[in-house]
């Protein structure tokens, strides 16, 4: 009785990802370049994307504002054209293996992270961007 109730409730989940996932889109229209983040680390990468679309680069960020279940059918989707992404966090990767297994071409996510308890800065990411883009740091 246990064990049907859970695959019950896991089914449920499963099936309506669609509808628990929450997110805010940021200059994502054409962009060549996407920043996955979340929380306090992703007000540098919508800091750093508006700067760099002002200077008419083509960088948007994904923020994601729910986790789990992580929405892999909609980052596949958002990241499907992105030349690379940039995973921004505060950990030692948990997100970025996610965003990895999701996309097509995972050896094109990077990790922007600190582990210090300092937050992640636009001026860190962006060295991040320019080695990427292979513009030296």
């Amino acid at each position: 009785m246990v064990n049907e109730l859970l695959r019950h409730l896991v089914d449920k989940i499963d099936n309506n990802i669609h509808v628990i996932t929450r997110y805010k889109e940021h200059y994502l229209e054409g962009a060549e370049y996407i920043m996955i983040s979340y929380g306090s680390s992703a007000r540098s990468a919508i800091h750093l994307a508006r700067e760099r679309r002002a200077k008419g680069e083509k960088i948007g960020v994904l923020e994601l504002q729910s986790l789990w279940p992580f929405p892999v059918e909609m980052v596949k989707e958002k990241c499907a054209n992105a030349k690379a992404v940039l995973v921004v966090e505060m950990n030692m990767g948990q997100i970025t293996a996610q965003v990895k297994a999701a996309v097509k071409k995972p050896g094109r996510v990077f990790l922007a992270n600190r582990i210090d308890g300092h937050l992640v800065t636009p001026s860190d990411i962006k060295k991040l961007l320019r080695v990427i883009q292979g513009r030296g740091v």
